[in-house]
């Protein structure tokens, strides 16, 4: 049995274009920006501050940080495909690729990634190239995704749930790993961060829970529609994934949310 091969030049698994693209960034969203704003806001977010989000996906914290920065501020969104990222008259989005391309000029008080490095085999190096464009007594927060489905489901009106949830853990992880992803990264970025000199690092999660059509449950429904090929390529049987579609969007199931570990660092004043 083989699996899907990496595209090097589009090193994410999940692709904005695909049709279950926004719905996917939506549920990113519903799940985390509270608790990411949080985080920038522990970091030192404030007004005048010149910020930088990689990987912006659906814009929300890119134009979250934008209010924030007030309009002695700025704001740049990077993505290799930022079309769902809003208009905001602080806010710039770019079309970047965080590996090949440089990073925008100038230095930055503030720079935010959600769910990105884990996806980038390069993402030591990347997250260097972060630190150096730190301004003197900028902070960096890099927050990533600990994905285990198998002892998410709370609540189901299908007893099946428990196992298909656990084959479908196994499947994406299979799926990912395939791309370059390393799902123990999340736990990674702390000790990165102070290998590279970094102030002041600390971490905290952050999971809810989710009923049918949000949320964790609404991620799983794009993930399994999306990947469907990739994931019955590495041994999910198609009969889970078809029931997957349907419980996913069904109010009685309630999963739990996946950690979102966020780790923050700054550099010396």
């Amino acid at each position: 049995m083989t699996t899907a091969a990496r595209d090097p030049s589009t090193p994410y698994t999940f692709d904005n274009s695909a049709p279950t693209g926004g719905r996917l960034l939506e549920a990113l969203s519903q799940m985390f920006d509270g608790f990411t704003a949080v985080r920038l806001t522990k970091a030192g977010i404030r007004p005048g501050a010149r910020c930088l989000e990689i990987g912006a996906g659906a814009g929300t914290v890119a134009v979250w940080m934008a209010e924030q920065v007030g309009p002695d501020g700025e704001v740049i969104a990077t993505d290799p495909k930022p079309q769902h990222v809003p208009a905001h008259g602080r806010l710039t989005a770019l079309r970047h690729n965080v590996i090949t391309d440089p990073l925008p000029d100038g230095k930055f008080d503030l720079i935010h990634a959600r769910a990105v490095l884990q996806h980038l085999p390069q993402r030591r190096e990347v997250l260097a190239k972060l630190v150096d464009a730190l301004a003197p007594g900028g902070s960096v927060v890099i927050e990533e995704i600990e994905a285990r489905w198998g002892a998410a489901v709370l609540a189901t009106p299908d007893p099946r749930a428990h196992g298909i949830f656990e084959r479908y853990e196994t499947a994406v992880l299979a799926a990912l790993k395939a791309n370059g992803n390393d799902p123990t990264w999340a736990r990674g970025v702390h000790q990165t961060l102070r290998d590279l000199g970094l102030a002041d690092v600390n971490s905290e999660g952050w999971q809810g829970s989710y009923e049918g059509g949000t949320g964790s449950c609404l991620l799983a429904h794009s993930g399994s529609t999306e990947l469907r090929e990739r994931l019955i390529e590495v041994g999910m049987p198609a009969e889970d994934l078809d029931v997957m579609a349907t419980l996913t969007l069904d109010p009685r199931l309630v999963l739990r949310g996946l950690l979102l570990l966020s780790t923050s660092g700054r550099t010396a004043a």
